[in-house]
């Protein structure tokens, strides 16, 4: 550290239950996977979403929204109030468009990229919001905004609307899953590394101490499960951490751990073991493996999520830039074939 300059505090680490969380990650098209559900309610996710399709098909905002619902999500950081789905759906129906489509859009007007471009689109910019829409798929590898700006916060509120009764059936037993999640960790000492402490929770994020985070918001979630989902509100950085196997609750003594299939479902596959190779030489970023492997970097971002879930890399979050680097101690359990593999 240069002499006069002083060093940025820790930020505080919160976990809570709040199943508000996870209700939107549920309503979400984009989140978790079918596989870390126990089978009642992978059956439950199923149905319920080829019913979704087949009641409000046809709507291309409503199928745009669906992947945008967990946005929702940065309204209620401040609002401990807000535990429950109803509460979601209370809230959002509250407020007028014009602001529940702030909230939703709020992390792309934080952006240094697309900030500016977006604010013009929120202010009826036309031509801004076609030039964003073409710049998002760019980025994404899909869609991510359809139809009119106007049409958002009716769709997001219409999905909300559908879903809640079904996520309410199973409300009370997903809470219970979360409640166990958070207790476990509440043992665990957060102590002088904070960040650490997220590490684990997370099966492999790692941030870096900056002056825009003083707080991280770490809130379980089961129907994300493998994955993290993240955004920033202000100087918080919410993070929604799959709950771990033991806090599921499965009374199927021959079913193998999650964390067992994630490893060789991720190890199953030539391009995941070309990026492990990568990054058993040097960190790097996604654009270095994407060139290095000729493959589009949402392709490449799915095989980092994959490999990131399995535990065998580590994410590391730094401002606006993310690197990647293999977790040589989940190497090490994952056996000598590997092992070998990655020391040629």
């Amino acid at each position: 550290m240069r002499p006069g300059i002083a060093s940025v505090p820790l930020p505080t680490v919160e976990l809570q239950v709040r199943p508000a969380f996870d209700f939107l990650v549920a309503a979400c098209s984009d989140c978790g996977e079918l596989d870390e559900l126990l089978p009642e309610d992978r059956r439950w996710l199923v149905e319920s979403r080829k019913r979704f399709v087949a009641e409000l098909a046809g709507n291309a905002c409503i199928e745009v929204c669906s992947g945008m619902v967990f946005e929702v999500s940065r309204m209620l950081v401040d609002r401990y109030d807000i535990t429950l789905a109803r509460h979601v759906v209370d809230l959002v129906d509250s407020m007028p468009d014009s602001e529940l489509t702030e909230w939703i859009m709020g992390e792309l007007l934080d952006d240094p990229e697309v900030g500016a471009l977006t604010r013009r689109a929120l202010d009826g910019d036309r031509a801004a919001f076609v030039e964003l829409q073409g710049k998002l798929d760019a980025m994404k590898g899909h869609q991510v905004l359809g139809g009119q700006l106007a049409d958002i916060a009716p769709a997001t509120r219409q999905i909300l609307h559908w879903w809640l009764p079904l996520y309410e059936a199973i409300e009370p037993r997903v809470a219970r899953m979360l409640e166990r999640d958070v207790a476990a960790w509440r043992r665990e000492e957060v102590g002088r590394d904070p960040f650490a402490f997220v590490e684990k929770a997370t099966n492999g994020l790692r941030m870096v101490n900056e002056q825009r985070t003083r707080r991280i918001l770490l809130v379980p979630t089961y129907f994300g499960r493998p994955y993290n989902s993240m955004t920033r509100v202000g100087d918080v950085q919410v993070i929604c951490y799959p709950i771990a196997d033991s806090s599921l609750g499965s009374a199927d003594r021959l079913a193998p751990p999650s964390s067992t299939l994630r490893l060789y479902r991720a190890l199953g596959d030539e391009s995941r073991l070309r990026i492990l190779k990568l990054l058993a030489e040097h960190d790097r970023y996604l654009t270095e493996i994407s060139n290095e492997l000729e493959l589009r970097k949402p392709t490449v971002s799915h095989h980092l999520a994959a490999l990131r879930s399995a535990g065998l890399v580590t994410v590391t979050a730094q401002g606006n830039m993310t690197y990647y680097s293999l977790r040589r101690d989940r190497v090490e359990e994952a056996g000598i074939e590997l092992r070998s593999f990655l020391a040629r």
